[in-house]
């Protein structure tokens, strides 16, 4: 996919950019020592503290990951989120707190003034490193992935761009600059984050079938049909407008119970996902991309359809209503989940 440069958008990120190493290097000047540099003197202030954590927590893979899992996955995706975030609870009291009543900055320094022993440094260390490296690959990939719409650039120049940029900003001050541009960040992801959710609110539901483009993901209720009846749910499908098509599908698709249908009005190729849902199983309309390889033997690739739609609307109110106005936060809850 391509995407336009946006000079506003450049602009604004040189400002962020700029400030941020501005302020690096303006509070490295604090960092004389180790202490300084590994634990700020200890003069952080607590409130500074808190949303620094939690501007770490809202970390680009985070955004992208948890919105992915929770996308493919569901409720499974947002648990993983929840668990994510008591993991640092723990961390905090089970590490965190013995470490500093000890005066020591690492956990491998930690067992080190314990057991005095190089080999616990060296596995500290290494898995230090090993689970480092796999928390930063997705740190880097969606800080790659932002830049692209946002700058235009390739992935990997974003990559390069924002790693440098971290690595100034570490390497400057140490955990007092970390410490603050955390800060900042938390901050104004707090800030948006409400802002949004205060319009969310005064917006309100409203019925909108279909989403913003008006497209309603079909679902064919199977009723006491069964799947592997390929009589009867040849005459479902005809019946709903829709025919099987004729082209043999990879086993991979057959697997994840996937159908390759045809629409009978404008032979259409749609792909249907056998699902099970309150009212029973049902083949459940999939989002498609790209193209039907080789459909016929001709060697002319047939054409999928491939629009991606956003999904997610309000099909149906309470009392029938079609729009509830401005909600509370409990009122908002009830609504959606009713």
């Amino acid at each position: 996919m391509n995407y336009a440069h946006s000079p506003l958008a450049i602009i604004l990120f040189l400002i962020i950019v700029g400030f941020t190493l501005g302020l690096s290097f303006f509070l490295g000047r604090q960092a004389k020592d180790s202490s300084g540099y590994f634990a700020a003197h200890g003069q952080i202030p607590w409130l500074v503290n808190g949303v620094a954590f939690a501007g770490d927590y809202l970390s680009a893979a985070s955004f992208l990951g948890i919105c992915g899992m929770i996308a493919f996955y569901g409720y499974d995706g947002f648990l993983y989120s929840i668990g994510y975030l008591a993991g640092w609870i723990v961390a905090l009291f089970v590490i965190a707190e013995p470490i500093k009543r000890l005066g020591k900055f690492t956990f491998a320094d930690a067992l080190n003034s314990k057991f005095q022993s190089r080999g616990i440094q060296l596995v500290a260390g290494v898995s230090t490193l090993a689970v480092s490296i796999f928390y930063l690959i997705p740190q880097m990939v969606g800080a790659g992935v932002l830049i692209q719409p946002l700058l235009g650039l390739p992935a990997w120049v974003g990559v390069i761009l924002v790693g440098t940029v971290v690595i100034l900003i570490v390497v400057t001050a140490g955990m007092v600059s970390t410490t603050w541009v955390q800060f900042i960040k938390g901050s104004l992801l707090v800030l948006f984050s409400a802002i949004m959710t205060l319009m969310i609110l005064l917006r309100g539901v409203q019925v909108q079938p279909g989403g913003i483009d008006g497209h309603e993901f079909r679902c064919i209720p199977l009723g006491n049909t069964k799947p592997d009846d390929l009589d009867a749910m040849n005459n479902l499908l005809s019946q709903q407008g829709f025919e099987r098509s004729s082209t043999s599908i990879p086993s991979d698709w057959e697997k994840e119970g996937l159908w390759h249908l045809v629409s009978i009005k404008d032979q259409t190729n749609l792909v249907f996902k056998l699902v099970s849902n309150r009212q029973g199983m049902c083949l459940m309309e999939c989002q498609t991309v790209g193209n039907w390889l080789d459909p016929d033997g001709s060697g002319v690739p047939g054409q999928l359809a491939s629009t991606i739609h956003p999904v997610g609307y309000v099909r149906q109110l309470p009392n029938d209503q079609t729009t509830t106005g401005s909600l509370g936060p409990w009122a908002f809850l009830q609504t959606i989940s009713g």
